[in-house]
């Protein structure tokens, strides 16, 4: 690159959407619809079945587990506690457990990869499919999670579980870290008028940095292939707020299924660019490729420096609420052709950087 739900504490706070509440109404209300008696020339007649009143059905929890239902993941057992998201084939809520769980350690290490450090609360993805084609990229995510190195900026893996429907389809969960703070996506939407100050983009960038860094430092390299704003979460941090930090919260990368280890070719004929081009679409933003990804014959191989490219995006997006090719497309990617917007109004050294990642 170069440059209707009612208030808390209000008098029908406690009806359940979807029921009906009292009329707020000081006329008198006729005891029968449209103020008629349910029987012709209001007397019974012969054969005449009164009108029942409609019955609305019950409201039900979203998703498939309900709140108190206990899952049992591996070893662990968890406690549902609510419905938080979903997406593709999963669902996913905030678990509890009585006892700490820790994520899990190879060898005769400590207790949990970050020695005494358990969780309590968790986030527990739970995946249902019936095409045994998904667990292969289901399965990829779990080995992926598993691999990964103690790092404070990755979202840790603490166990799974998969077995086989009544139905026939399967059914996968995986137990993760909680991370309260939700995701950066939702702090940038809060934040429409005031933007974030430049040392809050560079905090929340240089955790996503740490993270990225600590994947491609492994003895065999991981690419995350899938680095966006919507893929950061944050938690709360122990630390005072500082100058430098002036937002007491920790940035963490997720979603890692579309990690893979980095090409060391590149496409040597038509066939191979078209099922590389065909993965890439199924496992990557269009926004955030970089132009080896949008374009596989250029002779590149889709290695690390695609995710650095996506770093850079990143950055972009922290910034200015857009991506840098957002109005020209694939052609912009492959040339690296984007401007600053006027607004808001950030150090020529942020501007730099950003151009600088890619490059």
């Amino acid at each position: 690159m170069s440059s209707g739900q009612p208030q808390p504490g209000s008098r029908y706070a406690n009806y359940a959407p979807g029921y009906a509440r009292p009329s707020t109404s000081s006329r008198f209300q006729p005891p029968y619809p449209n103020g008629q008696p349910p029987y012709p020339n209001g007397q019974p007649q012969q054969g005449f079945v009164p009108q029942q009143p409609q019955q609305l059905p019950p409201a039900r929890h979203k998703g498939t587990l309900a709140p108190g239902q206990i899952v049992q993941v591996g070893d662990q057992a968890v406690r549902i506690e609510r419905y938080l998201s979903e997406g593709g084939y999963a669902h996913v809520y905030l678990t509890s457990s009585e006892r700490p769980i820790y994520p899990p350690v190879k060898g005769e290490a400590k207790k949990g990869r970050w020695g005494e450090k358990g969780y309590t609360q968790h986030c527990l993805k739970r995946i249902a499919f019936e095409d045994e084609s998904v667990w292969v990229d289901v399965r990829k995510e779990i080995e992926v999670m598993k691999s990964l190195p103690p790092n404070p900026h990755l979202v840790q893996y603490l166990g799974s579980a998969h077995s086989r429907l009544p139905s026939g389809g399967y059914e996968v969960f995986i137990l993760m870290e909680f991370c309260s703070g939700g995701g950066i996506i939702d702090l940038l939407n809060k934040r429409l008028r005031d933007r974030l100050t430049e040392i809050e983009i560079l905090n929340i960038f240089t955790d996503v940095c740490e993270a990225v860094a600590a994947m491609h430092a492994m003895s065999r390299p991981l690419l995350h292939r899938d680095l966006k704003i919507e893929n950061v979460l944050s938690s709360p941090s122990s630390s005072s707020p500082t100058p430098q930090r002036p937002t007491p919260l920790t940035f963490k990368l997720c979603d890692f299924g579309s990690t893979t280890f980095p090409s060391s070719h590149t496409p040597q004929s038509k066939i191979e660019a078209d099922a590389l081009a065909m993965d890439l679409n199924k496992h990557t933003t269009l926004q955030y490729r970089s132009p080896e990804m949008v374009e596989p014959m250029l002779g590149w191989a889709v290695g690390l420096p695609s995710d650095v490219w996506a770093l850079g995006v990143l950055l972009y997006k922290l910034c200015y609420y857009t991506t840098p090719f957002e109005e020209h497309g694939t052609l912009a990617i492959v040339n690296a052709k984007y401007t600053f917007p006027q607004y808001p109004v950030y150090s020529p050294r942020l501007q730099h950087l950003i151009g600088e990642l890619p490059n």
